[in-house]
């Protein structure tokens, strides 16, 4: 269900040991790295704030891609941001931020942190920036929706936080190419960004994506799907697809887990159209799943 006044979601809980190593097992996560209420128990949905929502929803719209189908904005060096899927480990939505579990922080912020070149103008996430750094962990900020990300290594913490600012500028020295302009160390927005307004503007399937992005480990992970976002002109409707050539799961199986199972959406609803496709629903807002 959604919250009364806010607009948030209000994650199913569970106290149940089987039901609770489940939704760890679907989340790729463990119970270090879990949000939990006051009473223990496991919740997914822990943005709190309109504005945490709408910048997870801009994280699924660029991060749910695949080679194929690139985002329009996609990093210069190659269709990078559709490769993320291969490093993360675990995501965990915490109130007023999201956490990225990878064994490649540095190298995630680079394919995702935003730049301008001469040739081809902006790339990257716009509005997105770096806020510091600690031994570990990259703190990210999202200007125009004010939501924030943090990308955590998962790999056995070493070194001090300079080894990683060190590593960090490693990952990023392309930005500093000839003809780049790094765009993630200004305290505003760079004119070439503020053209791209459509990107964080409100759309009717906020909270549905912002789930989908607390939930990417599952897709990725678990289901072992690659979706990504195509034109879809049905009813107007945005459409999440993906390729069955690795006997991948269906639509209708994708629905029953994010409606039914110890992960689900709550308050989602799937609806079988076609044997392909279907709409997944949520607070008056719907968006199309098919398996190609």
């Amino acid at each position: 269900m959604i919250g009364r006044g806010n607009g948030t979601l209000v994650s199913p809980h569970t106290q149940d040991r089987a039901q609770r190593k489940l939704l760890l097992d679907q989340l790729n996560a463990d119970c270090r790295a879990v949000v939990r209420d006051s009473s223990g128990r496991i919740s997914i949905d822990h943005a709190d704030s309109a504005a945490q929502h709408a910048f997870q929803a801009v994280l699924a719209t660029f991060l749910l891609t695949t080679l194929r189908a690139s985002h329009p904005l996609e990093t210069p060096i190659g269709a990078s941001m559709s490769s993320t899927s291969a490093y993360v480990n675990v995501v965990v939505s915490h109130p007023g931020r999201l956490d990225i579990h990878t064994n490649t922080a540095c190298r995630v912020a680079s394919r995702i942190l935003p730049l301008t070149t001469e040739a081809h103008g902006p790339h990257g996430i716009p509005g997105l920036r770096l806020e510091g750094i600690g031994v570990r962990r990259l703190r990210l900020a999202h200007l125009p929706t004010g939501g924030r990300l943090d990308l955590i290594d998962s790999r056995s913490p070493g070194g001090s936080r300079r080894d990683f600012a060190q590593r960090f500028r490693g990952d990023t020295r392309w930005h500093w190419k000839p003809g780049y302009t790094p765009l993630w160390d200004r305290a505003d927005l760079h004119p070439s960004e503020t053209l791209l307004e459509q990107h964080w503007a409100p759309r009717p399937c906020m909270l549905l994506r912002s789930a989908l992005m607390a939930r990417a480990a599952l897709l990725w992970g678990e289901l072992y799907i690659r979706p990504s976002w195509t034109e879809q002109a049905l009813r107007g409707l945005p459409e999440l697809a993906w390729d069955r050539s690795g006997g991948q799961p269906g639509a209708h199986e994708v629905g029953a887990v994010l409606t039914q199972a110890p992960s689900r959406i709550p308050g989602a609803r799937y609806e079988p159209i076609t044997d392909r496709s279907g709409l997944l629903s949520l607070a008056g807002a719907a968006l199309w799943l098919r398996a190609r």
